[in-house]
């Protein structure tokens, strides 16, 4: 039975798209061929992302990507950012919220938790606010 090479990424990446994408690839020895394969995505896109010269995905082929890599999708800096906009996005509530946590230092109320711990995308996973 084959097993699985042991991940030495952390769990999410602080660097761009273009460049967790392009280290993934490095330390999983894939080619663009090879990713193309996996994902189903043509290889010259795929080189276009690597270097830049395409935009950011959307969410959908950043998972496909990620699931290829075998990494989470918000491994990607831009995934996590696309998922605290929505959130934001729905609730002015929270990003006043957030604004005044940010800039004027004031804490957050535990009901403010609480929305936070239930906005969510429909992600299982639970959410927790530690400030």
């Amino acid at each position: 039975m084959q097993t699985m090479p042991k991940a030495t990424w952390p769990r999410y990446s602080r660097k761009r798209f273009q460049a967790g994408l392009k280290d993934l690839m490095t330390e999983r020895h894939l080619s663009y061929r090879q990713l193309a394969y996996k994902t189903q995505l043509s290889a010259g896109y795929l080189n276009h992302l690597a270097k830049g010269t395409r935009p950011v995905p959307a969410d959908p082929v950043i998972r496909v990507i990620a699931t290829a890599l075998r990494v989470e999708a918000d491994f990607f800096l831009e995934y996590r950012l696309r998922q605290i906009a929505g959130v934001l996005d729905a609730s002015v509530q929270l990003i006043d919220a957030l604004y005044g946590v940010l800039l004027l230092h004031t804490p957050v109320s535990d009901d403010m938790k609480t929305m936070l711990e239930r906005s969510g995308n429909g992600d299982s996973r639970s959410r927790s606010l530690a400030v």
